[in-house]
């Protein structure tokens, strides 16, 4: 699913990126990117993703400026989601190692501003296993290629979300 984002939304992603950098780092939030890109260019990206997939889910972005390390970027039907930004066409689905129990999905988006291409999701189940962790050079973490994810279908996340609520 392809959004492109209006000038005024990139213009918000990186007022919004680029201050969440701002406040993340003098309060003492350690920068959990996985990548070579700047910190502040990596919030941007990261923000530009998340209002991606909150538009396409019609859901309104969380755009809080507060410090915060590890909670979900959004919820919808009821589930937390993470979104996991790239700008590797070939990007993989990745996270740390570190538990983030407040996340049930996790949503891989690739950018390309102004365009943001949702590539698929998967719930934290299928991402965080012991066969999916690997080394892509800066350290241990869950990675999954795109083949493997979800179909992104706010119709499909509806049916995984009554599932999920019918089996707690």
């Amino acid at each position: 699913m392809k959004i492109t984002l209006r000038p005024d939304e990139v213009a918000l992603s990186h007022l919004i990126g680029r201050n969440r950098s701002l406040i993340a780092r003098a309060s003492g939030v350690v920068d959990a990117k996985i990548g070579d890109q700047d910190g502040a260019e990596a919030d941007v990206m990261g923000f530009m993703a998340e209002y991606a997939v909150a538009k396409a889910l019609n859901v309104f972005p969380d755009v809080g400026l507060s410090p915060r390390s590890g909670s979900a970027d959004g919820r919808f039907l009821g589930l937390n989601y993470d979104v996991k930004a790239t700008k590797y066409k070939t990007g993989r689905l990745l996270c740390t190692m570190k538990d983030n129990p407040d996340v049930a999905v996790y949503v891989l988006a690739i950018v390309d501003e102004p365009h943001v291409t949702i590539v698929g999701y998967a719930t934290k189940k299928m991402l965080c296993q012991k066969e999916n962790i690997k080394n892509l050079g800066h350290g241990n973490g869950y990675s999954l290629d795109q083949d493997k994810l979800l179909q992104f279908d706010p119709e499909k996340i509806l049916s995984l979300s009554v599932s999920a609520s019918s089996s707690d």
